[in-house]
């Protein structure tokens, strides 16, 4: 059986005429889908930033309800050659990193171990679908109980947040795999840590990579409203305290300082799922 299915496995690269371009083809493909996506995203941003400045130009509404864009990137001048922004930034920057590891990392471990034991999986995974439903906020009083008014409250809710998904991707990917694929290994004689690495992985390489980009996403929003909520310092608590006390334009700065956040994970994130899909897509 391993030999039959080898040789299936074989015969679309030995169908590839000799000299063939594939692989530099591909590559091209994907280049020019993401300079596509960027494109598009750049202009999209570039028309809505027109239309605001425009529409708040022509006094289409009140420049407390948005201000201009104009004068919120030069709000934002201000702001960077402030060292409490770079205290807020740290902070939550840490916050945000530190979630995203322990996320990954936690949701990762419950997967697998969803996998190899399937009564864990039947057991625990209806309670995280419905924690799933639910916003993880609500436990921030009882956290604040528990550790404090500190970063460290943010960081344990905001990972719990992250690895929910990572452990339900992780499990699907792995219990979706097909059976084949452990027939192969055990003919093959392979070790557990062979098996895992070689072929469970990637095989539920794509679950994975999508459990990895709703851990970053829940990461970075739990971080921001568990600060937003009660925190003393960060750039949730800060958007917070501008808005108290009616500062718009430091307030919508600080909100581009967050969407900026949110680009460079994204873009972060593209780069580490080219890496790690690099195998599937040669």
């Amino acid at each position: 059986m391993s030999t039959s299915f080898a040789a299936t496995d074989d015969l679309p690269t030995e169908a590839t005429p000799p000299g063939t371009p594939a692989g530099p083809q591909r590559r091209g493909r994907r280049f020019g889908k993401l300079a596509y996506s960027a494109g598009s995203t750049v202009l999209l941003l570039l028309a809505f930033t027109a239309f605001a400045e425009i529409g708040s130009a022509a006094g289409w509404w009140n420049d407390h309800v948005m201000p201009a864009p104009s004068v919120i990137l030069a709000e934002l001048g201000v702001l960077i050659t402030e060292s409490q922004f770079w205290l807020d930034a740290q902070r939550t920057g840490i916050e945000v990193a530190l979630s995203i590891l322990f996320g990954c990392l936690l949701g990762f471990t419950a997967g697998l171990l969803f996998w190899k034991v399937p009564l864990l999986g039947r057991v625990f995974e209806p309670y995280l679908v419905s924690f799933y439903a639910v916003p993880l906020v609500l436990f921030y009083p009882v956290m604040i109980v528990l550790v404090g008014i500190n970063s460290m409250s943010v960081i344990i809710l905001a990972t719990i947040m992250a690895a929910i998904p990572m452990a339900l991707n992780t499990a699907v990917g792995l219990n979706q795999m097909p059976p084949v694929y452990m027939k192969l290994a055990r003919s093959l004689k392979a070790s557990p840590r062979q098996t895992l690495f070689a072929i469970a992985i990637p095989a539920a390489g794509p679950f994975i990579v999508a459990g990895l980009r709703l851990a970053v996403v829940y990461a970075l929003i739990g971080t921001i409203a568990m600060e937003f909520t009660t925190a003393q310092a960060g750039l949730g608590y800060r958007i917070r305290y501008l808005y108290e006390i009616f500062d718009n334009v430091g307030m919508f700065a600080y909100i581009v300082v967050v969407l900026l956040l949110s680009c460079l994970l994204t873009v972060a994130l593209a780069t580490v799922e080219r890496v790690l899909l690099r195998g599937r897509n040669a």
